[in-house]
């Protein structure tokens, strides 16, 4: 890396701005940019510190990002490098269970660095561009501060250390894999021959645990999307709510920006460290969003293994050796160096972790096949997507790119028109193959027969996984919409059928989260830009609009007589009083709303299902044929309801809390040292706003929030509910005869100050400055050049 080169000034922004728009665009400029390697980047920092980045070319664009986001969270990019490196066990030991072994050992198996190393040669010059400024504008921040001065948590750690190219692409691997590798390796690294006299490695079962449970808990990285057409707004253009659940926490929280490149790309809106550009935004002329795709990456197989030698497996009858690799990490200021061993699918996998029968045997292997192992594209589909001038533009990119790697696109553009597509890596299997997998306890197939293999079909980004022309996708006028469950039902009027089930099911009940979208979507007839954040932000909820007041009459004709909850009998009629006066809203104020969440809660702890069944919950049971309003209805039989109103009021008294206490009095989270109460409740009660724990966040060493002591079966601790992820990335959006009106928010901040945090607080959402005029009138406005 040359060193950085820096210049910052500040000075008045009316002035400033000005001289800085005549330098980057100047000949001059450009010219050293070219001739010298050299990058420089205005970077304007408007209210609440949202930066928009200025400069000549793209490549610069990235290094003003990158310095951009290194003032904001320098520690969530740099501890992930030391991640992908395999290098946690050198500065951090084996870690808790062995954890730091498992992803060290595991990353260097998987070869995210080597594949990083390949792609570097295969970049196109533009994707060369701009990673070298993205790394570039990363490490020039460091050299101008110092690693003891770097905002946030790892200020003056040795393990800082400038990054590369390599490291970056390699990172971006690594985000391409959550949904699939990311999760199993525990399991890879644990992997050994029955026969091996290698030591046992102290990785503990719960790093397996843990790691297949992120799976599903993965779609608790939740999202809201919606794109209104012509038919649905007030302007006859399009719309849009991008409303993201991520953590507020940890690397996987989304930052803000816009990068503006005269005459070559304009773009405003969220992303996640290490990916250079926007992943949820808009241009002037399109905007999208993603939500997490319930669909499959991988796929589990399972080898007969030749008797008396456990690294060969048969296919098809015929033996088949398996391949392997020697890897080395440090420890501390030792080495450990494994033999990782290789099917024709992927990694093998010990899995015993979660039953003996899955683990490695002398007769049986597990392995599996990654959709998104060969996921390069990261750097190019975002970008690209931004040059598009409508949906038709934008569907043609991403079916160009296909590397979207693990969630839905619904998008909408300045014509009117509303676009959703499920466009995410997923195997092509037989239908065969895909009954065997339906039947197997662990989701695997059979790998010695090669029959089980993936479908090559022409189109596809890799050899195995659907085309994009045979994924689901719709174009409307009105609307589409995703709340996280498959694709098979965008629109309350239009369902679509017919597609891989490793796509996501179809056919099947929606989340209550999902309900509520579409209840408030169709709530109105034709939006504005105010109407799309009242609706989004609503306070509402499925099940108490469905069920509170049944259960007020119900428990009010109880009286008084008690219900036993596990033997104890609990006079119900206070929490009746309390649920009585409750508004039914999630708001800060509200009384009952506590007292609801932990009801339902309880109901569901009994009966898992509840939710998407009749029976405790409902009475009309599910039809598939009006899937956004069944089932619905209260049940015959309020026992289940009422038990767990009077377990929510044991919970509610061991945790210390009143059972009429307001919401803003038990639920908030903490910034800077202040705690904030914060509106919002979980996908259980069957909200659109969602705000809960989530106790993994990521797998940054970033220290998290402490919840509290639970208690036993509930959400609630002896601090209340602390809240570390949600709402993340807030964007609403209309397009207008003058151009893209948007206002959002980004709940938990650019740093660590709690400005948007507070404005959260109050359901406030705030402009989101595009225009040159606008950004040129904020108020507190500062400019600074960037070069390096």
């Amino acid at each position: 890396m040359h060193r950085a080169r820096r210049i910052v000034i500040t000075l008045s922004a009316g002035i400033l701005l000005a001289s800085a728009l005549v330098a980057v665009q100047h000949s001059a400029a450009r010219a050293e940019a070219v001739t010298s390697g050299g990058y420089a980047a205005v970077i304007r920092r408007t209210s609440y510190g949202v930066p928009h980045v200025l400069a000549a070319n793209v490549g610069s664009a990235a290094f003003g990002q990158a310095w951009a986001y290194a003032e904001d969270r320098f520690c969530d990019l740099a501890d992930q490098i030391v991640k992908v490196r395999s290098e946690r066990s050198k500065w951090f030991g084996p870690g808790p269970d062995g954890v730091n072994l498992a992803t060290d050992l595991a990353y260097q198996s998987l070869g995210l660095v080597d594949r990083a190393r390949d792609q570097l040669t295969r970049l196109q010059p533009e994707e060369r561009d701009v990673l070298n400024g993205y790394v570039r504008g990363f490490n020039a921040y460091l050299a101008a501060t110092g690693a003891a001065r770097v905002p946030g948590w790892c200020a003056g750690q040795p393990w800082i250390a400038p990054v590369s190219a390599v490291d970056v692409l390699a990172y971006q691997r690594n985000i391409a894999i959550l949904a699939s590798g990311d999760a199993l390796l525990g399991p890879i690294a644990a992997a050994t021959p029955p026969s091996s006299l290698d030591a046992k490695l102290p990785i503990g079962a719960a790093v397996t645990e843990d790691g297949l449970r992120g799976l599903d808990e993965q779609k608790a990285l939740s999202s809201n999307g919606w794109a209104l057409g012509a038919d649905k707004t007030q302007t006859g253009k399009g719309m849009l709510v991008g409303n993201p659940h991520f953590p507020w926490e940890g690397e996987l929280r989304f930052w803000e920006s816009q990068l503006t490149v005269p005459g070559n790309l304009n773009v405003y809106g969220a992303s996640l460290g290490g990916l250079p550009g926007v992943q949820i935004g808009f241009t002037d002329k399109v905007a999208w969003t993603h939500t997490i795709a319930e669909g499959s990456r991988f796929t589990f197989y399972s080898v007969d293994l030749v008797p008396g030698s456990p690294t060969t497996y048969l296919v098809d009858g015929r033996p088949e050796a398996m391949t392997s690799k020697q890897v080395t990490i440090r420890v501390g200021q030792s080495t450990v160096t494994r033999t990782m061993w290789f099917t024709r699918y992927g990694p093998v996998l010990d899995l015993s972790a979660i039953d003996p029968a899955f683990g490695w045997s002398t007769t049986t292997a597990y392995t599996y096949r990654d959709g998104n192992i060969d996921n390069d594209r990261l750097l190019r589909v975002w970008l690209n997507m931004a040059r598009a001038t409508d949906v038709a533009g934008l569907r043609a990119s991403i079916g160009r790119d296909q590397g979207i790697p693990w969630v839905n696109t619904i998008a909408t553009d300045s014509a009117g028109n509303a676009w959703y597509t499920d466009s995410s890596p997923t195997p092509n299997l037989s239908d065969a193959s895909l009954a065997e997998l339906a039947a197997h306890p662990l989701g695997a197939l059979n790998g010695s027969d090669s029959a089980n293999g993936w479908v090559v079909a022409p189109g596809a980004r890799s050899p195995g996984l659907i085309p994009f022309a045979q994924q689901p996708q719709l174009q409307r006028r009105d609307y589409v919409f995703n709340a996280n469950d498959s694709h098979w039902v965008p629109n309350q009027n239009r369902f679509l059928t017919g597609f891989s089930p490793l796509q996501g099911l179809e056919g099947t009940p929606l989340s209550a989260r999902s309900r509520q979208n579409l209840k408030l979507i169709n709530g109105t007839a034709r939006f504005d830009l105010a109407g799309l954040g009242t609706a989004i932000l609503s306070g509402d909820s499925l099940t108490a609009a469905e069920l509170a007041g049944y259960v007020v009459t119900s428990c009010r004709a109880q009286g008084t007589r008690p219900v036993s909850v596990d033997g104890t009998p609990v006079d119900i009629s206070a929490g009746c009083a309390v649920l009585g006066g409750w508004d039914r809203l999630f708001e800060l104020p509200s009384r009952g709303a506590v007292l609801w969440r932990e009801t339902i809660g309880a109901v569901l702890a009994e009966h898992p299902d509840a939710l998407t069944t009749a029976g405790p919950l409902f009475g009309v049971p599910f039809n598939p044929a009006d899937p956004a309003r069944t089932p619905r209805g209260a049940p015959s039989d309020p026992a289940p309801l009422l038990t767990g109103l009077a377990r929510a009021m044991l919970r509610m008294r061991a945790a210390g809390q009143p059972l009429n206490v307001q919401l803003q009095t038990v639920q908030y989270t903490v910034k800077a040292g202040q705690r904030i109460p914060v509106p919002g409740s979980t996908e259980n009660v069957g909200i659109a706003n969602m705000a809960q724990y989530e106790p993994f966040p990521g797998s940054s060493r970033e220290p998290f929030m402490n919840p509290g002591t639970f208690v036993p079966g509930s959400d609630l601790t002896d601090k209340g509910y602390v809240v570390n992820y949600g709402t993340s990335f807030l964007l609403t959006l209309a397009y207008t005869s003058s151009g893209p009106q948007a206002r959002c928010i980004l709940t938990a901040g650019e740093a660590n100050d709690p400005d948007q945090t507070l404005l959260w607080r109050n359901k406030q959402l705030r402009d989101c400055r595009y225009s040159e005029s606008s950004i040129a009138s904020d108020p507190k406005l500062t400019v600074k050049t960037v070069r390096g």
